[in-house]
């Protein structure tokens, strides 16, 4: 949704009006209550609430702004989605968004590595674990979230001068997924490792490093 759009709704909406003038008026000069005037009236008052209700829509609805709805992005496919539907060659963002897309398949991949891991040596029992995958998980979905964000800025129109500038920090975010993936490859590498006569002592020193390098992560995206 850009400049471009409201311009074409406001010249429609515009002839809508003069179209009304000319049909409900009895005439441009000396306007009177009659039944035509009334009905006039109406018809203008329709016009002016259909308006709003434009203006309210487009201005409030991700959906009607980006194609998507940034609010309703729950999960891998709703974040691929999203992204695909900003995957245009002519994109000065393309190569960012591929790069985001192979990220997203590569979380999922691993997460699913993960929980065969987990199946394989009998310990479902360990949520935590789970649980540390779905944080790394929704860490990059909320980098994903971002770049998408830094997109859609971009495309209002209001920040084609910036170019430089939102392509810096959408490679940070990518980076910082980058480190999101080589910390979850150290986690499913530890718990490979692992067997059913590993001690709790071994499980809370992965638990730990995972947890600390996410909070590590977690202050480099707050920087940005």
């Amino acid at each position: 949704m850009n400049n471009k759009f409201f311009l074409k709704l406001a010249i429609i909406n515009i002839i809508l009006a003069i179209i009304d003038v000319i049909v409900y008026s009895p005439g441009i000069y000396g306007l009177t209550f009659s039944s035509n005037s009334v009905l006039f009236c109406i018809v203008i008052l329709i016009n002016i609430s259909i308006i709003v209700s434009e203006y309210i829509f487009f201005t409030h609805s991700t959906t009607a702004k980006y194609g998507y709805d940034l609010d309703k992005l729950k999960n891998e496919n709703d974040y691929k989605d999203a992204l695909e539907s900003k995957l245009i060659k002519n994109s000065p963002f393309f190569n960012e968004i591929k790069q985001a897309l192979s990220q997203l398949d590569s979380i999922t991949r691993k997460k699913s590595v993960l929980n065969e891991l987990l199946e394989q040596n009998n310990q479902e029992h360990f949520t935590a674990l789970t649980d540390l995958g779905n944080q790394a998980t929704n860490f990059l979905f909320n980098n994903i979230r971002k770049i998408l964000n830094r997109i859609a800025i971009f495309d209002s129109d209001i920040g084609n001068s910036l170019e430089k500038e939102h392509k810096e920090y959408i490679q940070k975010l990518l980076n910082s997924n980058e480190n999101i993936l080589a910390e979850f490859n150290k986690l499913l590498t530890e718990v490979s490792q692992m067997d059913n006569t590993s001690s709790d002592d071994t499980l809370s020193q992965i638990l730990s490093d995972m947890t600390n390098s996410l909070k590590a992560l977690r202050g480099e995206s707050d920087s940005l």
